[in-house]
C-alpha cells in the first residue's frame, strides 16, 4: 500500500484531533493505537476511504470488528 494512503488517513485523524500512537508488530507491521485499540494500517486506510476516520465512525467500525 502507498505510504501517501497512510499519511492521508493519519493527517484525518490529527485534524479530527484524534490522538493516536503507533508501534511495530511482531512481523515488522506498523500498528497505529487509538484509544487503545490497535489497527492495522490498511483498517485505518478502509475508514479513510468510507470517511470514517471520526470518533463516531471508529466507534462504530469497532462494534463492527467485534461482532
Amino acid at each position: 500500500m502507498p505510504a501517501r494512503d497512510i499519511t492521508l488517513a493519519l493527517t484525518e485523524l490529527a485534524k479530527a484531533g484524534i490522538a493516536f500512537t503507533s508501534e511495530v508488530g511482531p512481523k515488522g507491521e506498523k500498528i497505529y493505537i487509538i484509544d487503545r485499540i490497535r489497527l492495522r494500517e490498511d483498517e485505518l486506510i478502509e475508514l479513510q476511504s468510507k470517511g470514517a476516520l471520526t470518533r463516531d465512525g471508529l466507534r462504530q467500525y469497532l462494534v463492527d470488528r467485534a461482532a
